[in-house]
């Protein structure tokens, strides 16, 4: 609250001094008469009242005058929200465990779980990709079912390969309609492009074309890596057994794709590094929120103005009346 009118409010400095002058004038005549039995006298004053009746009454008619106001705040939010569509590898090699004590898959399972969580009013998908891509969950602002999605994404579900290309043109396909001001697909791979019917540079002009930038991501170390093979034993227990594999990467094309749309590539070879990677794109990728607040103001001098000016008529009306009948 408020008052409009505060230097009003100095008024009721000169309560006090009228407050005294009216205990001064109003003070009744008295004559002491010597009693031999003492007699008991009423401590009741109405003409006290009276003058606390005017006096409350001033002091509302002040505070009315002064204009008090209550404010009400009103916040107007423009967001401008990113469309964020994940594309990620879940080819066999997803399962080696070169980056930490989890395979790859999980730790970025993991790195994307925590940048999903930590965007707001972006709508984001997901694409999982091996030699055939899937669209796991469209644009959506429906997080819960995205981390469903995310959860659901496993090696072996799809045809085996890297179609890199096929799944970022999924990727861009769904977004091609978007009206989003800023467009964006982040493309995490551990490996080069060996299957599929669309080459990855296409891919990426397409990308471009639409104004839709690419953040790559090459995930895992190159060369000879242990790849762990589950099977099942002679007794129905599953056995774990190591393989090693030739681990190929193209960080060139990556690099490529990403340059002609506009966004960022980066080579990954441990856990931390991911994390980083993604603290990085949720920096550049900021979602635009601008805040218009407005306050509005209320009169709620009719109050005290109304109860001031009753207590100043109840007061006028004891003193011309029923009290002057009193001795």
């Amino acid at each position: 609250m408020r008052f409009s009118y505060w230097p009003v409010l100095l008024l009721l400095l000169l309560v006090p001094a009228l407050l005294k002058w009216w205990l001064r004038r109003n003070r009744p005549a008295s004559v002491v008469f010597p009693l031999a039995v003492p007699q008991k006298v009423s401590t009741f004053n109405p003409y006290r009242l009276l003058i606390a009746l005017k006096l409350a009454g001033l002091v509302l008619m002040i505070i009315a005058l002064a204009r008090p106001q209550t404010s009400f705040k009103q916040t107007e939010r423009i967001v401008s929200g990113i469309d964020i569509m994940m594309v990620m590898d879940v080819s066999a090699s997803m399962n080696i465990e070169d980056l930490a004590e989890k395979s790859r898959l999980e730790i970025a399972k993991e790195t994307f779980e925590a940048f999903i969580k930590g965007r707001q009013n972006d709508r984001i998908g997901f694409v999982a990709f091996s030699g055939e891509p899937l669209t796991m969950s469209p644009p959506t602002l429906d997080y819960g079912i995205l981390l469903r999605a995310l959860k659901d994404a496993e090696v072996g579900v799809l045809k085996d390969g890297t179609a890199i290309g096929d799944g970022l043109a999924l990727a861009v396909n769904r977004m091609r309609n978007s009206t989003a001001k800023s467009r964006v697909i982040i493309l995490l791979t551990d490996g080069d492009n060996n299957i599929g019917q669309v080459d990855p540079a296409t891919a990426g002009e397409l990308a471009a074309g639409y104004g839709i930038k690419v953040y790559t991501i090459a995930i895992g170390r190159e060369g000879r890596v242990k790849m762990p093979i589950k099977r099942k034993g002679i007794f129905g227990n599953t056995v774990l057994t190591y393989q090693w594999f030739d681990n190929a990467l193209n960080p060139e094309l990556l690099q490529h794709i990403a340059k002609s749309t506009g966004g960022k590539f980066y080579r990954v070879t441990d856990a931390e590094t991911l994390d980083s990677v993604f603290a990085d794109i949720n920096q550049l990728e900021k979602t635009e929120v601008k805040s218009n607040e407005k306050i509005r103001y209320d009169d709620i001098f009719q109050k005290p103005l109304k109860l001031g000016a009753l207590l100043l008529v109840l007061g006028k009306m004891l003193e011309t009346g029923w009290w002057r009948l009193l001795p």
